[in-house]
């Protein structure tokens, strides 16, 4: 099973979501940014990473929001 995060940002009052892109598996869904923890990661420091490699801009991690199990089959 792959660890994942995603990050719920809020700024003035607004939440900040992303389109995956048209080459990507689920192209066009909307989704919380985050990506997958690599080894040796904290899940902190992989949402830092990955808000800024997807959104080139810079968070702070504050409050654990909470733990989700999802298994997904995929269909071509």
């Amino acid at each position: 099973m792959k660890e994942v995060t995603a990050a719920i940002i809020i700024n003035d009052g607004k939440v900040l979501i992303a389109q995956r892109a048209e080459n990507q598996k689920l192209a066009g869904k909307w989704e919380f940014p985050g990506g997958k923890i690599e080894s040796g990661e904290t899940p902190e420091e992989c949402l830092i990473r990955e808000i800024n490699e997807e959104l080139g801009i810079n968070i702070e991690v504050n409050d654990f929001f909470g733990k989700v199990y999802i298994n997904m089959i995929w269909k071509k």
